[in-house]
């Protein structure tokens, strides 16, 4: 049975209802369209096959393909990641925010997914829908910025965007436009922090 679903909520206050569903349709096995403090994102749970191979066909994405770690919480991303004292005196202060941290992965992350990956993206977004799909899930969630094939720029309005989506099965949390910027990425594998990708964040941080 094909479901799609368009969630309207409030950027700010967004509907508990709302939210539930989001969790329940992810939970079934489908993925959802999120906002973030950037970008709005593609993002399912690591067990959800169907849904990963969804996302990958409506992005054209191979299966090479580096997956983000959408955490709710700090202790979140010491289950998957290797946190030292500098690094996570680093993400308490850089997180919830626009940023990636790219950190040495743990033993459990699932590697049927990240195959011999040694390291890992993790994000924490500060934008109250995507926390409280994280808070309502209470588990990470794999994402990926939702930039379609053949287009120069993300994503950022769901009236132009979904019409793309509707033969698919996933829900889209529609809260408006979104941000066009990125996240600004931070690699803290080697110690020192290494940006690799000028966004949305600042850095150093202040």
């Amino acid at each position: 049975m094909h479901i799609f679903e368009r969630l309207r909520l409030h950027p700010e206050r967004p509907q508990s209802r709302q939210v539930r569903r989001a969790a329940e349709l992810l939970r079934q096995g489908l993925f959802v369209v999120v906002p973030t403090d950037t970008t709005y994102v593609a993002v399912c749970l690591a067990h959800a096959g169907e849904a990963l191979a969804d996302i990958r066909r409506l992005r054209g994405l191979d299966e090479h393909h580096l997956w983000s770690l959408l955490c709710g919480r700090l202790s979140q991303v010491g289950e998957y990641a290797r946190l030292d004292n500098t690094a996570h005196r680093l993400l308490k202060r850089a997180l919830p925010g626009p940023y990636t941290f790219i950190l040495p992965a743990s033993s459990r992350l699932p590697r049927r997914i990240f195959g011999k990956r040694r390291d890992i993206g993790v994000r924490m977004p500060a934008h109250p829908v995507c926390q409280a799909l994280l808070e309502e899930c209470r588990e990470v969630l794999l994402a990926t910025t939702l930039q379609l094939p053949g287009e120069a720029t993300v994503e950022f309005d769901p009236d132009e965007f979904i019409p793309r989506l509707k033969h698919l099965n996933c829900a889209v949390m529609d809260a408006g436009w979104c941000g066009l910027t990125p996240t600004t990425v931070v690699d803290l594998c080697e110690g020192d922090a290494v940006v690799l990708r000028e966004g949305a964040g600042s850095w150093p941080l202040s």
